[in-house]
């Protein structure tokens, strides 16, 4: 191997390095639609999920531990975000949310996974390892 290889090597480590200690730390409260277009835009190599809840809906409420354990199992391989559907309806739209919870899993602004209701910590768990695999 050459040291021009070695070095392109060294900087693509470099670059993942950097690129994990920007990972965010906790679950992201969208607060806009802005907010949500630039976490898009960000983070667009990543897989970003997306908890579409209210706080009225016991399903989104029993599955809210779910997603905090998840997000601290697995911050330094997806972007965790929540969006609450009765303050930003127009996300919710954008996506043709019909029912909730819905757990959206978009990379560079595709939904490549959906899972519509409240599910367990197993089964998410699969499906994380299941993508993580694609990245």
């Amino acid at each position: 191997m050459s040291d021009n290889e070695l070095e392109k090597i060294r900087i693509k480590k470099a670059e993942a390095i950097l690129k994990s200690q920007l990972m965010p730390k906790e679950i992201i409260k969208v607060r806009s639609q802005e907010h949500y277009d630039s976490l898009l835009k960000e983070f667009n190599e990543k897989i970003i999920i997306v908890d579409f809840w209210a706080i009225w809906c016991g399903p989104c409420i029993a599955f809210a531990p779910i997603f905090e354990k998840l997000q601290k199992e697995h911050s330094q391989d997806f972007i965790f975000t929540k969006v609450n559907v009765d303050e930003l309806p127009n996300i919710a739209q954008k996506y043709r949310i019909t029912g909730i919870p819905t757990t959206l899993f978009i990379k560079n602004d595709k939904i490549i996974h959906k899972i519509v209701g409240s599910v367990n910590y197993d089964y998410m768990q699969r499906v994380l390892q299941k993508l993580k695999s694609f990245v």
